[in-house]
């Protein structure tokens, strides 16, 4: 665990750097990282023209932001030829079901599946034990009628920190039966500053993954 205080600092020299050096640093801060990034390596169809994307969202105003957010970072509805279509487009009332996207899939000529699961959200608290440090004290001495530093033992009292972590998993399967899954990364950030950007980066950084890869055009 990293306290608090490491945190700040790290945070502080990379924006040091950042400008003194003209480097950009990606990671930590509250930005938003990628892990367990995973491609099937026996896929090698073209990319996909047309994909429909799923927010697994019970909240039916959030698994619009979402699907939005999405199809906002393929550039609308169309990325350089990839058509990206929000599902609540087609399924305004709730969620689809498998057998629901395997029909509307083949009906509307899908031939990509992206579905952004439900977000996790994990916090984690840590007791950081209070310490004693031999530290330079000024006091005014009335004796001596001026300031006088010397050093003494200080006490400083222990805390408790909070972290937390939001991890969201994005799949594109294509539509072979219930679904094959070809691609899939975990989104996380600890301590995002909004969940709005917290959304914009997420997406942002899968379609890029996405185009990368030649999943998409």
């Amino acid at each position: 665990m990293v306290s608090q205080s490491t945190y700040r600092i790290a945070c502080l020299i990379t924006l040091l750097i950042t400008v003194t050096g003209g480097l950009v640093i990606i990671g930590g801060c509250g930005s938003t990282q990628q892990a367990n990034l995973w491609m099937d390596s026996s896929y090698n169809a073209a990319p996909m023209k047309k994909i429909l994307v799923i927010a697994m969202r019970k909240d039916q105003l959030r698994r619009r932001m979402w699907e939005d957010a999405v199809v906002s970072a393929f550039g609308g509805r169309e990325h350089a030829g990839t058509v990206a279509v929000a599902s609540y487009q087609l399924f305004p009332d709730d969620v689809p079901d498998t057998l629901a996207v395997r029909l509307k899939t083949k009906e509307e000529g899908f031939d990509g599946v992206l579905v952004v699961a439900r977000a996790q959200r994990d916090t984690l608290t840590n007791d950081v034990p209070g310490y004693i440090a031999n530290e330079a004290v000024t006091k005014y001495s009335y004796r001596w009628n001026a300031y006088v530093t010397s050093f003494e033992d200080v006490y400083h009292p222990g805390y408790t920190e909070t972290e937390t972590t939001i991890s969201v998993r994005t799949d594109l399967l294509v539509p072979q039966g219930d679904g094959k899954l070809v691609w899939s990364v975990t989104s996380q950030s600890v301590d995002p500053t909004s969940a709005d950007q917290f959304r914009s980066s997420v997406v942002d950084r899968v379609v890029s993954q996405l185009k990368k890869k030649r999943l998409i055009y």
